[in-house]
Parts: C-alpha cells; structure tokens; sequence
C-alpha cells in the first residue's frame, strides 16, 4: 500500500478519471472526479466501508487520464466503464434505471431524445449512460448538430418558427431552413460523436463550415466553425473512440507525463521538409487525433521564401508561421502537441513561427532522427525517452508518417519540374 500511497502524491488537482487496477493488472474500478487528487486521497482519509476496504484490499496501483472539462470526465468514465466492465463498478448493462439515448435514422428528419428500452424499430440506439449525465450530453449534442427538438413524428411545416428556431438550436427542417441532405450530415455527425469517433464528427462540421463558405453563405459558415471549435473546446481534443484502448490511451496519457504536459496531446500536427540540394523545396504537415491519422486535416506547403529555399531551418519557420497565422488557422483547431522533425535548430525556429503567428502557448517539440532524441525550444539538453516505450512510439508514428508525405510532396514536383523542363 505504501507505494500506492506514494502514487497519490502525483495526481494532479485537475479534472480527469482514474483507474485501479489490482497486481495482474486488471482494472477493478473507474471513476471521475473534478480533482483527482481529491478525490482518490479521500478513499485513504477516512474509515472505508465494507465494500471499500474490499476495494482497497485489491488495489495494486493507480492510473489517470484527464480531461478537459467535468463533462469530459463524465464521457469517458462511461466509456471504460463499459470498455472494461470493472468488477467493483456498478453494472450498466443490467441496471434498468440507466437509460439509453435514441437517434431516430427511421425517420425522414430524425430525432435524438432519452429512453428506457431498446426497441426493434430501426433506430439507432446509445448507451447505457448514466442517469446524472444523458440529458448533459443531449444538450450538447444539439449544440454542435442542431437537429429538431420537436416530437411529431412525421415532421410537418410550420409558417412559424418555434423557439429552439429562434435562438439557433434548430437548423429549422420544418421551415425549409436545410435541405435533406445537409440534415442527414448532421445526424451522421451524432451518431460518430456518440459512438466517440470524434474525428468524424468533427469532419462532419468541418466539411459544412466548407459547403457554407462555397456558398457565400459566412454567417452559417461561421455558426460551423464556432461549432467545431466548441466541440474541441468541451472534449480538448480528446478522442473518445476507444478502438485500440487502452493502447492508444497509454501511449497519449504516457507522452503526457514525459512531456509534462498540462493537457492530454489528443491532437498533434507534425511538420517536415524536403527537398534534393535546395531543389523543389516542400513541407508537409500530418494531424493525430488520438493517436490516429486524421488525414483530412493534413496539408502540403511548397515554400515561398526563395532567398531561403536550401535552409530547411528557414522553411519549417515558413510552413510553421502559415500554419498557425494564415487562412489555415481558421479552418482548423488549435493542436495540443506541435511537433517538427529535427533537433534545437528546428523546434526554435518553429517556435518562432508560433510566437509570429500569435496564437498563445502551444507546445512544441522537435524529435530528431538516428538518436531519437526530443528537443525543447531555448533547451540544450534534449529528453531521451527509453526506446520502445509507449510514448516514443507514438511520436515515431507521427514522424514517420509526416516524413512520408513529405516525400510523396517532393518527388510530385520534381516529377513536375522534370517534365516542364
């Protein structure tokens, strides 16, 4: 118990859900809390129950990932509740009193509300979620995807607008106010943010903030992007999507602590350049939404400054700054993780860019090849991670994959310049 408790020591005062897990590693309990170190310091700091001390009895040590906000933590308890089915964690499969939500695909113009019982009748069906949270989650979902709130079933039009219309939490399908399709966007967009592949569901936002704007239509473009940018705000970025859990979450939550990071890095952009002897000089940028690629978010830079073009410091400064300063920054929300691949040169002149760019404090890294080591900007000494370990592994991923694009970038136009020439 004794390295237990030295394990409380640890935990941040932050909002998060941990894990106790007995000497085979098994998960035996999940829980959240508004501050973790709180909250498990309280199960030591007093005479525990029967069901307690049993608990206690078993716990080997302590895990944590945190979240963004309480509402995150509410999420994801219930996802590794259902995930990993803790012996010491109320059932919620078999308490009947946890309801379920339904998204009513059956319907022409579905509807999303709580209910009791599933029921063979084409609907979509989520949960079971607990009974403090699923109205929470409701409410948020039709944040971000205004479908109708209304009951009738099936939906017939109105000359006036309701209310839900009125203050912008209704798309207004009664109303004409959305064509079918774009109304069907909006469900497929809940239905990927409820089975928490939060990638598709930001894709989902972001590809209507982009038919908006084709469409000269930049007060509904901008409603998209406040949208997207609110559903990364709620979640910070984090993947609720648990295929591969817990790989995936160990590797992110891993690289946090090596990083001391004060957010999980659920969304990293990597930055790498190219080129044979200054010649077609490009760069690439790849996105990992929770430790996958996010592959519509990556993005490919040929570089302007040509007084600079055989200076690879010179062009991750360039693509770093159009990133983070130009139309791009926009489009796109702001990472958790920055990273470039290179060593001290690189990260400070990619640092630099941010810094030009002005968008506050994000941080960056630059991990360089052969020695695998991770620099910091303004920092001599670099950060060795223990080869193999989960926290490498997922940078390499990164790096490796923001490599490939690059290259696949370069020999497109010197393919190109062969060609024209």
């Amino acid at each position: 118990m004794t390295s237990v408790k030295e394990q409380l020591k640890s935990l941040p005062y932050k909002s998060g859900v941990y894990l106790f897990k007995s000497k085979s590693g098994e998960v035996i309990y999940v829980g959240k809390a508004k501050s973790l170190r709180k909250r498990v310091t309280s199960y030591f700091s007093k005479t525990p129950g029967i069901k307690t001390a049993v608990l206690l009895s078993r716990l080997d040590s302590i895990d944590y990932i945190l979240a963004g906000s309480e509402l995150a933590a509410l999420l994801l308890e219930n996802e590794l509740i259902k995930k990993y089915k803790p012996r010491y964690n109320i059932s919620l499969r078999d308490d009947k009193s946890y309801p379920y939500l339904k998204l009513t695909v059956n319907e022409k113009w579905p509807r999303l509300f709580v209910v009791r019982k599933k029921q063979s009748d084409g609907a979509l069906y989520f949960g079971r979620y607990q009974r403090g949270m699923v109205r929470e989650i409701v409410r948020l979902v039709k944040k971000l995807f205004p479908i109708r709130w209304c009951k009738e079933s099936p939906l017939r039009l109105r000359e006036q607008p309701c209310l839900y219309y009125r203050i912008g939490a209704c798309a207004g399908p009664c109303l004409g106010g959305i064509k079918h399709d774009d109304y069907l966007a909006l469900v497929q967009g809940i239905a990927a943010l409820l089975r928490g592949k939060m990638s598709q569901a930001l894709n989902k936002l972001n590809q209507e903030m982009a038919k908006a704007s084709q469409a000269r239509d930049y007060e509904k473009a901008a409603a998209w992007r406040d949208s997207a940018k609110l559903l990364v705000k709620m979640i910070e970025g984090r993947e609720l999507r648990l295929e591969p859990a817990p790989r995936v979450l160990s590797e992110i939550s891993d690289l946090q602590k090596e990083l001391k990071l004060d957010n999980p890095p659920m969304r990293i952009e990597a930055f790498d350049i190219s080129n044979i002897g200054g010649t077609n000089v490009v760069g690439a940028m790849v996105t990992f939404f929770g430790g996958v690629p996010l592959k519509s978010d990556y993005r490919r830079f040929k570089i302007k400054n040509l007084a600079q073009k055989a200076n690879d410091v010179a062009a991750i400064y360039e693509v770093v700054k159009r990133r983070y300063a130009g139309t791009l920054a926009q489009k796109m929300p702001r990472p958790d993780l920055i990273v470039v691949d290179g060593g001290l040169a690189q990260v400070n002149a990619g640092w630099r860019g941010i810094a030009e760019a002005g968008i506050g404090k994000v941080p960056i890294i630059g991990l360089a090849k052969k020695e695998e080591e991770i620099y910091f900007p303004n920092r001599i000494m670099p950060l060795r991670l223990a080869p193999g370990s989960r926290a490498l592994q997922l940078l390499q991923r990164v790096r490796n994959e923001v490599h490939r694009l690059a290259i696949i970038y370069h020999r497109e136009r010197r393919t190109k310049s062969l060609f024209a020439s």
